[in-house]
Formats: C-alpha cells, sequence, structure tokens
C-alpha cells in the first residue's frame, strides 16, 4: 500500500446484511470512526467512493462536527485511499461496530442515526 499522507482519507470498508437489506460500514482506520450507508447501486470503486464521501456530509456536515468535516474531510474529499485492516485488535473493533449497527437497524434507526 501506498503511504497515508492524510490519515483521514484512509478507509476500510465491509458489507454486511440485516434482513434483507445490504449495507456498507465504513471505517477510518487511524479514528476507526464508522459510516453506516446502504449497499444497494454500489458496483465498482468510483460509486464505493462517492457513497462514502456522501455518507460522511450526511453525517457531519449538517450535524455538530461540521466545523471538523470542512475543515479536514471535505479538502481532501477526492483523496480516499482503501486500507487493509491492520490486525486482529482493528478487526475485533470493527466487528463490534458491525453488531452495534445491525442491532440499531433492527430496531429501526436510520444508517445516518447511528452515528449520532
Amino acid at each position: 500500500m501506498p503511504v497515508v499522507t492524510n490519515p483521514l482519507s484512509d478507509w476500510c470498508a465491509h458489507e454486511f446484511q440485516v434482513s434483507r437489506w445490504r449495507y456498507l460500514i465504513f471505517c477510518n482506520t487511524a479514528s476507526l470512526y464508522p459510516v453506516v450507508t446502504e449497499a444497494r447501486g454500489v458496483t465498482d470503486e468510483d460509486t464505493l467512493i462517492r457513497r462514502l464521501l456522501a455518507a460522511l456530509r450526511l453525517n457531519l456536515a449538517d450535524g455538530p462536527h461540521a466545523f471538523a468535516y470542512e475543515r479536514w474531510i471535505a479538502p481532501g474529499g477526492d483523496e480516499v485511499q482503501w486500507a487493509p485492516i491492520p490486525d486482529r485488535s482493528v478487526l475485533g473493533s470493527i466487528n463490534d461496530l458491525i453488531f452495534a449497527a445491525k442491532w440499531g437497524l433492527r430496531d429501526g434507526m436510520s444508517a445516518v442515526e447511528l452515528a449520532g
């Protein structure tokens, strides 16, 4: 993998299913910040990146983290790097985030509400 110049641009993604619906969870490798969105319509890397950026904008730009989004994420929005999961502890944390997301989605929460 190339050297990460901006740790906010380094993401890993995983698909999971709740009932009949497919979802994607994106996790920033530096912070483990999770972003959940529907997987419907994602067929290539370009669509995957656009879905991540749209989900970040929904979760951050319109909420209490608008400053962080405008300052650090939006300027580097075209710089998304996919990263392998670095170790087992990070994988375990991502699995915990997926479990929590499944629980919330089954309870009727939207993907955006999961980040709140």
